[in-house]
């Protein structure tokens, strides 16, 4: 069965501290809706502009709420080396099946970063994921350090968010030959990923969309492309209406989407770009896609 996991939001209030009473809403209404696993501290996940304490505060939390019910992702992304074995000896006191990791760019950006992610590996008590995210941090692997990556023990697969059609069909035809997991990190080709091969899809708009992102799924499964198709044109249409045409309302617009639905408190964001992004017309037209997609919502 092809799995939807929540790359997950994460709720303040509007002090700017976590919201543990909305996150417990939040992810109550995923596993409701058969959301399989959660990533948190991912993108979506503002992890860049979280302190550590923030942090492991969030993770804390979202694993006793969670408890057995879905798989736990953590992501241990840093600046550097020592930052990301320090996030992962921080986080392995938590209840998480497997850690996630955007490798550095900048300046920091790995030489090797197939042996970068070995030694992570290495390091690590539980399995690892690479957050494949080139078009933000500049790190690009070919297909034969795919295919070194994922012969490598503790390496567990790849959320692939690099929108590259390439990529995707290199992933797809190296699973012939490498046992690993592969999710897509995009959630407007979730149908035809899912279709063509892919586990499952990890993508941000799960907060919201966990029970459309299911409904694509569920299609997969019963190998009706079609109705997949439907579903997915419908996502879209909702990915337009919330995070806005030029994705200018990304973060904020869709946790004013969760607080229009009574399951965020306030929609604040630590995201500099996002503090004044919210104007009127964009709570109109958020309100009015939740209002006109409500039925595959909630």
């Amino acid at each position: 069965m092809k799995k939807i996991y929540s790359a997950s939001i994460t709720p303040f209030t509007d002090k700017g501290t976590l919201d543990v009473a909305s996150l417990e809403r939040l992810l109550e209404f995923n596993i409701e809706k058969g959301i399989d696993g959660f990533f948190f501290l991912g993108t979506m996940g503002e992890w860049a502009v979280q302190s550590n304490t923030m942090k492991l505060e969030l993770l804390e939390a979202a694993v006793k709420i969670i408890g057995d019910r879905a798989e736990i992702i953590a992501g241990v992304h840093s600046s550097g080396l020592n930052g990301i074995l320090e996030n992962i000896e921080n986080c392995s006191k938590y209840n998480c099946g497997s850690f996630a990791v955007q490798l550095p760019g900048g300046w920091a950006k790995p030489g090797d970063p197939v042996t970068y992610m070995k030694e992570i590996a290495d390091f690590s008590p539980k399995p690892v994921y690479l957050y494949y995210l080139p078009g933000v941090n500049g790190v690009t692997f070919s297909k034969e350090q795919f295919a070194d990556l994922f012969a490598y023990p503790n390496i567990t697969g790849v959320k692939n968010s690099s929108n590259n059609l390439k990529t995707r069909k290199e992933l797809l035809m190296l699973r012939r030959q490498r046992d690993f997991i592969l999710f897509e990190g995009q959630e407007w080709v979730v149908d035809e990923s899912l279709a063509l091969g892919c586990d499952g899809a990890l993508v941000g708009m799960a907060s919201l969309g966990a029970k459309l992102f299911k409904m694509i799924a569920g299609a997969v499964d019963r190998e009706d492309v079609e109705q997949a198709g439907d579903y997915q044109r419908i996502m879209i249409e909702i990915f337009d209406g919330i995070y806005g045409k030029n994705l200018h309302t990304v973060w904020i617009g869709q946790k004013f989407a969760l607080q229009c639905l009574g399951i965020f408190s306030s929609s604040k964001t630590l995201v500099p770009s996002q503090e004044n992004a919210l104007g009127k017309e964009d709570k109109n037209r958020i309100e009015n896609c939740i209002k006109k997609y409500r039925e595959y919502l909630v």
